[in-house]
């Protein structure tokens, strides 16, 4: 399993619009989820996690199922 650190450039190649919503600590909520990589090793990361200009100018593809 990867991780990913507070500024870390991650690559994404899909994202799933509808998943499980998550909240972060400030009452943020987000059930969009964006498949990256880093390191070679591959992870799913919440949209809350996400610059939020970033996720809503996002063109990335649905994930297969």
């Amino acid at each position: 399993m990867g991780r990913a650190w507070h500024g870390d450039v991650l690559r994404a190649d899909c994202r799933i619009a509808n998943g499980v919503t998550v909240t972060d600590e400030a009452g943020g909520h987000s059930s969009m989820w964006f498949r990256v990589t880093e390191d070679g090793k591959w992870m799913w990361v919440p949209g809350i996690r996400i610059r939020q200009d970033q996720v809503r100018c996002s063109t990335l593809p649905n994930c297969p199922d």
